[in-house]
């Protein structure tokens, strides 16, 4: 038995608990087993040797050879495990005494011994990598882990071993007491820390590995990247942002809100793309129905939308003053009134008079008057309370210059001069404003505006696509999923 004398073992003692310890004796006469340095219920016993009794050991497993005990310099990676079947132990009276004899327990024969040794000796042929067995050989490695445990003699305190804790490591030196106690410099060892030659270590490492290695390493589950509700998760087609030409060059150029390129057009162009329109039956009235409703979008949003148009809030509706002209775009302001009337809104058209008016417009100024709203006629019976919001449809395109000297004009502009309303220009001609205006809405393609005016909106008339095609122009619809979008000046020209 003399080979597991100074082995390191771990006893299920049952109702007893675990002890831990290193064979010092071995008894096949007793029946007993003798531990030194005995830990039980992972606690240091108070006493230096402890004896129990063959019958009361349930299993036993062998943690470390006499060699790595008595060494502390290499770990074996393997626990032989000893299942031992609890077995009656018989007793007999001895004739003539008072006392029993204990027959001897299969644990402790010598064949049981035998095919133990050979169990052992089979399973240490599985031992650990060199480089393991050089970390844990290493002093600094095999000391304890609670240092306050070891008294200035380096004896342990639970214990009372010399050079020992509680774990069975050396305890540590002053120095190295003195060094645990430092505040960690976790700066000054990240700086240390070369992280370009640490990854060229592992690629070369990865190198000399079996492929099916390095396609495990490279698969790594990368983490994924987070996408918000107005982004794609999938990469699409690379965006053109100028899907319109128009084959003219100096006119001025828009972006809107997505980045798409918008070009304006000459008003000569602007007459012919007209023309064409007229010519598919999308007349005036058609069109004036569509910037009427574009027109109450934007004039919705001046007023304060669902704040000011709530059902509890009758006693501060909104008041809207539309000034038009006798030309196309009143025909446009008109319609404008009555879509804005039919939302709740109280509205006031001043129109000049005039003996005969065009008959677009003469239809549109009775459908309005179906809606209950008032007319005026002359610049005196214009409002004098606060108003709310002023659209302006006075300016024709060609026109503008010879409306501008009218009386029923100058009238007109002066009266909303003295009104803090917001001014809303529906379809306005491309030169210095009259009447300076918040927002300005125009259809088809926009002229080229100038850059002191108003926030410019563009409103989708529903043209189809070959009818730009017919007057030279490339046309993609920039509207998107809106109905009415916004048009800035490129920042290279701001």
């Amino acid at each position: 038995m003399n080979e597991y004398m100074g082995c390191r073992v771990s006893l299920d003692c049952g109702d007893m608990g675990f002890y831990q310890g290193v064979i010092s004796r071995i008894s096949l006469e007793d029946q007993n087993v003798s531990l030194d340095k005995p830990f039980a219920n992972g606690l240091a016993c108070k006493f230096p040797q402890v004896t129990i009794n063959a019958g009361d050991i349930q299993e036993l497993k062998i943690l470390k050879s006499k060699v790595d005990v008595e060494a502390e310099q290499n770990a074996s990676s393997f626990t032989s495990t000893v299942k031992v079947e609890k077995k009656k132990t018989s007793v007999q009276q001895a004739p003539g005494t008072g006392k029993q004899a204990t027959r001897a327990h299969p644990l402790m024969s010598s064949a049981s011994m035998g095919n133990m040794s050979q169990r052992v000796t089979r399973d240490a042929v599985n031992r650990e990598s060199p480089r393991f067995r050089e970390i844990r050989a290493s002093p600094k490695h095999s000391r304890g882990r609670y240092p306050s445990e070891s008294d200035g003699g380096g004896r342990n305190k639970r214990t009372g071993l010399p050079g020992e804790d509680r774990y069975g490591g050396t305890a540590l030196t002053e120095e190295e007491q003195h060094q645990v106690k430092e505040e960690f410099d976790f700066d000054g060892n990240n700086a240390m820390f070369d992280k370009a030659a640490e990854m060229a270590e592992i690629e070369a490492e990865l190198g000399n590995k079996p492929d099916i290695v390095r396609l495990v390493h490279t698969n790594r589950r990368q983490p994924e990247a987070k996408y918000r509700n107005d982004q794609n998760v999938i990469e699409g087609v690379k965006a053109e942002y100028r899907q319109i030409t128009t084959g003219e060059e100096g006119e001025a150029e828009f972006v809107s809100d997505q980045g798409l390129v918008v070009p304006a057009v000459s008003l000569q162009l602007r007459e012919r793309l007209q023309a064409v329109i007229n010519n598919h039956g999308m007349g005036l009235e058609r069109q004036a129905e569509v910037m009427g409703r574009a027109s109450t979008e934007l004039a919705l949003q001046l007023l304060g939308g669902g704040h000011r148009l709530n059902p509890t809030n009758m006693h501060q509706v909104p008041m809207a003053v539309f000034l038009c002209g006798v030309n196309t775009v009143g025909t446009l302001g008109l319609a404008a009134a009555r879509h804005l009337a039919s939302h709740g809104v109280k509205c006031l058209v001043y129109l000049p008079e005039s003996p005969i008016y065009p008959h677009t417009l003469e239809s549109e100024l009775r459908l309005y008057r179906l809606t209950g709203g008032k007319v005026v006629n002359r610049g005196r019976e214009l409002p004098g309370g606060s108003v709310d919001l002023v659209v302006t449809a006075m300016e024709d395109q060609e026109m503008w210059s010879q409306e501008r000297c009218q009386p029923w004009h100058r009238d007109a502009v002066t009266w909303a001069q003295t009104c803090r309303a917001p001014v809303l220009a529906i379809d306005p001609p491309p030169h210095a404003p009259a009447l300076p205006f918040k927002m300005a809405l125009v259809g088809h393609l926009p002229l080229s505006h100038p850059k002191d005016g108003g926030q410019l909106y563009l409103a989708n008339m529903g043209i189809p696509k070959n009818v730009y095609k017919e007057v030279g122009i490339k046309f993609a619809s920039p509207f998107g999923a809106k109905f009415v979008i916004a048009l800035h000046q490129p920042k290279s020209t701001m």
